[in-house]
C-alpha cells in the first residue's frame, strides 16, 4: 500500500507545484505589463518635466542678464556717471545726430533729450542749456519739435 500512495502523493505535489508555477507565472506576466506601462508613464513625465526645466532656465537666463544690465548701469552711474551717457553720445556723433552740451545755447524749437536718463525738455529760445534737472548730465541729442519748428 505504500506504494500506491506514494505515486497518489506525487501526483498531488506535481498538480500544486504546477498550479504554484501558472499563478507565479501569471504574476511575472502581471508584472511585466506593469512595468512597462509604469515606464512608459515615467517617460512622459520625464520628457515633459525637462522641456519645463529647459523652459524656465532659459527665462532664468534671461532674467539673470537684465539683472547684470541693470546692476552694472547702476554701478556705472554710481562710479562715473559720464560712463553711460559716453556710449549715447558716440552713437549721436557716428550717426549724425545733433547733439549739445550744457552751457551752450538753444536752438528755437528744440526739444533737447538727456543722453543719461532719456529725459525730454523744451528750453526757452536762445537760452543756455543747463545740466539735466533729472540726473544732473550735461550732454543731449538735439530733437526736432513735434510742432514742425526746428532745425
Amino acid at each position: 500500500m505504500a506504494k500506491r500512495t506514494k505515486p497518489a502523493l506525487d501526483e498531488k505535489l506535481s498538480t500544486e507545484l504546477h498550479r504554484d508555477l501558472e499563478k507565479i507565472v501569471e504574476g511575472e506576466l502581471a508584472v511585466e505589463e506593469l512595468t512597462a506601462s509604469k515606464m512608459a508613464f515615467l517617460k512622459a513625465w520625464l520628457k515633459d518635466d525637462l522641456t519645463r526645466a529647459g523652459e524656465y532656465l532659459l527665462e532664468l537666463g534671461d532674467e539673470i542678464r537684465i539683472l547684470e544690465e541693470r546692476a552694472g548701469d547702476a554701478l556705472l552711474d554710481a562710479a562715473d556717471p559720464t560712463k553711460t551717457v559716453w556710449p549715447n553720445l558716440m552713437y549721436c556723433i557716428k550717426n549724425g545726430q545733433p547733439w549739445a552740451l550744457a552751457g551752450e545755447r538753444v536752438v528755437p524749437g528744440e526739444i533737447l533729450q538727456c543722453l543719461g536718463c532719456g529725459y525730454r525738455v523744451l528750453p526757452p529760445d536762445k537760452s543756455r542749456i543747463t545740466p539735466c534737472h533729472r540726473c544732473g548730465y550735461g550732454c543731449f541729442r538735439q530733437l526736432r519739435n513735434a510742432q514742425g519748428k526746428g532745425t
